[in-house]
């Protein structure tokens, strides 16, 4: 898992040796591992580099199609999409990271940077403090105490005080923005989409060019949004029950 893990985050791949120095292993039985992942299809050898291999495209595909959170999210997301024209997300709060699950990029849409199964900071985007701003100040705090904020643009939030004062803000107005805070010329909305499971926060997100930003009807917008949120919510709802049902 380990290895998996290091080659995920190293598309160009690793050498045996760089994997054995990266994760401090020997070679004898590092090499013995990587032959029969490379078997198995897990990683493929490309000349003397090991990236990630077709297997594990495979079984994402298999659980991204059986996760319920998605069946219930992917058909509003792509009514969400048709109604604006625009690129539309969906993602769940992993402490300070979003985790993306689905995103809809529609033909007229603005390309974003995230993909399905990315992680990006969630202070630097709407869908993250859309999520931030459902949890209790101590678990802000916990979760924030130590945390270096990384800049990715000038309007970027920069620091814990920061952030809470911009989230008393989503709370009231019950959506958050996001003015070019990770990407230049990239602004987005989004509403939170409380208790799909226990413990599992998600939210979903419009993002939209700078142009269409200063002239679209914000309003209807996150009417929609919140629409699909609570589509969303009931269909997580009626999964639940069926689940209930089947188990008795």
């Amino acid at each position: 898992m380990e290895i998996l893990l290091l080659a995920n985050v190293n598309p160009q791949g690793l050498s045996l040796s760089e994997i054995c120095q990266r994760l401090d292993m020997p070679k004898s039985s590092t090499h013995e591992l990587l032959h029969a992942m490379e078997q198995q299809k897990f990683l493929q050898l490309d000349g003397k580099r090991y990236k990630i291999g077709i297997r594990i495209f495979e079984l994402g595909q298999t659980a991204s199609r059986n996760l319920d959170i998605l069946r219930a999210v992917r058909p509003h997301l792509k009514w969400l999409s048709s109604q604006s024209s625009m690129t539309t997300q969906f993602a769940i709060l992993e402490k300070t990271e979003v985790i993306y699950l689905s995103k809809i990029t529609s033909h007229e849409g603005i390309a974003v940077e995230s993909q399905v199964g990315a992680r990006m900071p969630a202070h630097a985007t709407a869908l993250g403090k859309a999520m931030l701003s459902l949890l209790p100040e101590e678990t802000l705090n916990t979760n924030y105490e130590t945390l270096v904020f990384e800049k990715f643009t000038s309007s970027t939030i920069e620091s814990a005080s920061e952030l809470r004062e911009r989230l008393k803000e989503v709370k009231a107005k019950k959506f958050a923005e996001d003015h070019e805070e990770f990407t230049k010329g990239v602004y987005c909305l989004s509403v939170p989409v409380p208790s799909l499971r226990e413990d599992t926060i998600g939210a979903i997100s419009i993002s939209m060019p700078k142009d269409t930003w200063k002239q679209v009807e914000r309003e209807k917008l996150i009417e929609k949004l919140h629409l699909a949120g609570t589509r969303i919510r009931e269909g997580m709802k009626e999964n639940n029950r069926q689940r209930s049902t089947s188990k008795k």
